[in-house]
């Protein structure tokens, strides 16, 4: 596939994940898709296989927040989009969340195979997340803290 149907596939993922569409997600990822989150060891959740578990993990999320695409571009195997994402962080298995709104930037490198999605790789500030949503305390980071 080109790098506009590419982009557009990507697009409608982003949109399936907004509306909680598992049919459509279903559609859009490959049975071995991959998501990693970078930084983030498996035990911790930084790694989900399967398109059977991706889905299970997005029905343990708490309500959908914002993501709104801010660039994306794209090759003919490849997508990079830049999101701004914004919500409340309600957690995960592995970490506790606070409910609290947070609001930072990500980029996703998505792997695409036969306009399916294959991998993808979320690059992330989580400091700037737990910050914002008191689970760290700012002047613990600082040298006076």
């Amino acid at each position: 596939m080109g790098s506009q149907e590419n982009i557009k596939v990507v697009q409608d993922l982003i949109q399936a994940n907004r509306d909680r569409d598992e049919a459509r997600l279903s559609q859009l990822l490959t049975e071995d898709a991959v998501i990693r989150v970078a930084g983030v060891p498996r035990a911790l959740g930084g790694v989900t296989q399967g398109r059977d578990q991706i889905l299970a993990n997005l029905r343990e999320q708490g309500p959908a927040g914002q993501a709104e695409i801010r660039s994306i571009f794209a090759d003919d195997n490849n997508v990079c989009a830049v999101l701004k994402v914004s919500g409340p962080f309600t957690g995960s298995q592995h970490f506790r969340g606070s409910d609290r709104p947070f609001s930072t930037y990500e980029c996703i490198v998505y792997g695409l195979d036969g306009g399916r999605i294959k991998d993808q790789t979320v690059y992330m500030n989580f400091l700037d997340v737990y910050v914002q949503a008191g689970l760290v305390p700012l002047n613990s980071l600082t040298a006076q803290g």
